[in-house]
């Protein structure tokens, strides 16, 4: 089975429609939807729903995962009132997901610092606090979709918690695997200078997807990079993804070129990256 997957983020200069028809065309059987413009900046429900599930299939792909929206949308909303908003969002692509067959959804933990407007010392606390208690809130509706919530290690500078693998690993060993697991992003790996193989094996079985891309470590923000485009040994991550048994999906989020490739070129070559590292069939 070829279990690869690639992130509609890497065609941000286009709609979801054009990006479906990349994503086929570089030969990837599966598909990450992002859940933002310009690409499904809204849950859609009804026909419209039945309507986007029989055009994705029609390319010969499967909707593998969505990603919840950025930004705002995360679990670990340091106000009551931003969080139950986040709930309602949150709950809404859920059940999206669901009816789209995806079988994951990517949340970020916690807000990026820039969105924090009273950004003061009790606020780590408050996001510790709020994760959980939003996680308590989503797993219900979880379980009713059949989608299985994954969170995302983070690349921010700042001194909250849940950023690592280390830190997340804890805090869903308290949920069920089937509503809860972790997604790494090799690229907020490197941005922190640390080891992508380490971070894998302290997700270990609960690691339940990928965001794979490479990190050029002579620029400021150098991640979303093509495999071998940067500084990563990708023979060690891929021993540490084998041997903690990961069971995929192994899905790329490459959005950046290195060499004013286009976003098409981008996913060829991260295809072929995929063929020659022996994950696909």
């Amino acid at each position: 089975m070829d279990n690869t997957s690639y992130a509609s983020a890497g065609f941000r200069d286009r709609g979801i429609e054009k990006a479906l028809d990349a994503v086929a065309e570089a030969g990837f059987p599966q598909v990450e939807v992002s859940g933002q413009s310009p690409h499904v900046a809204e849950p859609l429900t009804g026909q419209n729903l039945v309507e986007f599930r029989r055009r994705i299939e029609a390319r010969g792909l499967t909707a593998r995962s969505v990603h919840a929206p950025a930004g705002r949308a995360i679990l670990g909303a340091p106000d009551e009132e931003w969080r139950k908003r986040n709930m309602a969002l949150l709950g809404r692509y859920l059940r999206f997901a669901g009816e789209l067959g995806a079988s994951e959804m990517v949340i970020h933990p916690v807000p990026n610092p820039i969105f924090v407007e009273d950004d003061g010392p009790e606020t780590p606390q408050n996001v510790r606090d709020a994760v959980p208690r939003s996680l308590d809130d989503l797993v219900p509706v979880a379980e009713a979709a059949g989608v299985r919530i994954t969170l995302e290690n983070l690349p921010y500078h700042c001194d909250y918690p849940y950023l690592t693998m280390k830190e997340l690993r804890p805090l869903v060993d308290g949920y069920p695997e089937g509503q809860v697991g972790l997604i790494l992003d090799s690229g907020h790996v490197g941005i922190h200078q640390m080891e992508p193989a380490e971070e894998i094996r302290a997700a270990g079985s609960r690691l339940r997807g990928t965001h794979l891309h490479d990190v050029d470590f002579d620029v400021e923000d150098g991640d979303h990079r093509a495999p071998e485009h940067g500084g990563f040994d990708w023979g060690k991550i891929r021993e540490a993804l084998i041997d903690i048994d990961y069971p995929g999906p192994w899905t790329f989020e490459v959005i950046v070129p290195n060499n004013d490739e286009t976003p098409d070129e981008l996913a060829r070559i991260t295809r072929d990256f995929a063929v020659g590292w022996g994950i696909t069939d």
